[in-house]
């Protein structure tokens, strides 16, 4: 059975940052992932979700597979931000990529023609 190539909409860093946070949480662990997340104040609980919709690697058997590798590699991506900013741009992005996934939808069902 072939695997669909769905596209992340969250950056390499985001993704790698996020995908350690959820092996650290997996393995009860409180890694450098975990103390940057509480240093800023996110909730794994809160950007799960968003995070869940913007990548198809931090669902399924994709998480099947993170949880038997070893812990990825990965820093704070989000610069200066505190957990409510990312949160916000991750909603918004969700958002936006939601409403341009309407309107393509819309476009494939409009009669073509004059």
């Amino acid at each position: 059975m072939g695997m669909t190539a769905a596209k992340s909409r969250l950056t390499p860093a985001e993704e790698a940052y996020l995908q350690a946070l959820l092996w650290e949480e997996g393995h009860l662990l409180n890694g450098p992932a975990t103390w940057a997340a509480q240093q800023h104040g996110l909730s794994l609980i809160r950007c799960l979700e968003p995070a869940n919709r913007l990548s198809p690697n931090l669902q399924g058997e994709a998480l099947n597979r993170l949880r038997d590798g070893p812990c990825p590699a990965a820093q704070w991506p989000w610069n200066h931000l505190d957990a409510d900013e990312v949160l916000r741009d991750l909603w918004r992005r969700l958002a936006e990529a939601d409403t341009v996934a309407e309107g393509t939808a819309e476009d494939q069902r409009a009669p073509h023609g004059r």
